[in-house]
Parts: structure tokens; sequence; C-alpha cells
């Protein structure tokens, strides 16, 4: 689950669905059979998101990088659930299960106690999303441009 918050501020919140309806990006869900270790999924999938956040809403990157007055920090929570199958006891709801949607939300309201808690201030995420945003206008305007003949 993504979180973030003001500056300064104590409290974290959890991350609104960015996006239009049909290309909605997501801060929480459930990954099954993750590679790595909590801290490098944790980080990988941070990254990923923001990569998600610069193709799929705009919006959200131009507050970020320009209407943000407060430097939101940003946090990535990953909670390591070992299951032997969904046949079995699991408190993971199975794919295709509506309830796996808000599962990181409810592992948080439940306080079960994350594997791995990562914290980005907003300074170094601003840096990453300009550098995404550039990267990914470049690549526009290359698209946009005909090749020589």
């Amino acid at each position: 689950m993504i979180q973030t918050r003001d500056s300064g501020d104590p409290h974290w919140s959890w991350i609104t669905d960015f996006g239009s309806k049909d290309r909605l990006v997501i801060g929480r869900g459930v990954i099954d059979d993750a590679v790595g270790s909590p801290r490098v999924f944790g980080r990988a999938t941070f990254r990923a998101y923001l990569d998600k956040l610069v193709a799929q809403a705009p919006a959200a990157v131009d507050y970020y990088l320009f209407d943000d007055d407060h430097g939101t920090d940003w946090r990535i929570l990953i909670w390591d659930v070992p299951t032997t199958g969904y046949d079995q006891r699991s408190t993971v709801p199975p794919p295709g299960d509506p309830l796996r949607a808000g599962y990181a939300l409810a592992m948080a309201i439940e306080g079960g106690e994350p594997h791995y808690v990562g914290t980005w201030n907003g300074i170094d995420v601003r840096k990453r999303l300009r550098d995404l945003a550039m990267r990914a206008e470049a690549s526009r305007t290359r698209e946009a441009v005909p090749p020589p003949v």
C-alpha cells in the first residue's frame, strides 16, 4: 500500500485512485508469488507505481510537481503473507475476489505489522517524477516527428 502525507504532518493518508475510470493508478493491491525480499519488492513496486502515475495520470503528476505546497512525503508498506494455497486456511482473498483490492487497507486497519516500510521525502519523489515526465514527453515528441525520408 502506498501512502502520502504533508511534510511535517504526523498522519499518513491512503493514496487516492488517480486516472480515468478505465486506467486507474491505485496505490494498493495484492501480488501473488512476488520475487525477492519485501524490501526489494517494495522499492521496485514504488518505482513502478511512479512510472504508471506518469503514464496514466498526468494531472496528478502536475499537481505533485507544481501545486504541492506541502512537499508531500511518500511511503510504501509491504506485508509478506505466506500462504500454502487458497484451498487451505488463508487470510488473502483468492484471485478475482473483489475483497482482494481492499486487503492492504484491512491489514493497515487491523494493525498488522508490515514487513517493510520504505519512505521517500517529497523532494526525491518530485525529482523522480520530473525525470520520468521529461523522458515521457521526449518519447512522445520523437514519436510525433516523422522519420526522415
